[in-house]
C-alpha cells in the first residue's frame, strides 16, 4: 500500500469529518486524513466506515478501512 502525503491538499480533500465513526473528540482536535497522520489518540467505536469514498483513498489506491484506528496506510 502506499504511503500517503501529509499535505494540505489530502488534508483539504479528506471526507473522515464525515464518517460515522469521526466523534466529537477528534472533531475539537481537527483530527482527519487517519491514512497518512495514523490512529487517533480518541476513543472510538467503529460506527461505519467511508474511507473507500475518500479521494484520498482513490489517489494512492488504499486498500483498506479504518485507518482511525488500525494507523496509517503502509
Amino acid at each position: 500500500m502506499p504511503k500517503v502525503d501529509d499535505n494540505q491538499e489530502n488534508f483539504a480533500s479528506c471526507v473522515c469529518q464525515h464518517c460515522p465513526t469521526y466523534t466529537d473528540c477528534t472533531r475539537e482536535k481537527n483530527e482527519k486524513l487517519f491514512c497518512a497522520k495514523g490512529e487517533t489518540a480518541c476513543s472510538l467505536v467503529e460506527r461505519g466506515c467511508i474511507c473507500g469514498t475518500c479521494p484520498v483513498h482513490d489517489k494512492y489506491n488504499l486498500d483498506g478501512l479504518y485507518f482511525c484506528l488500525k494507523g496509517e496506510a503502509q
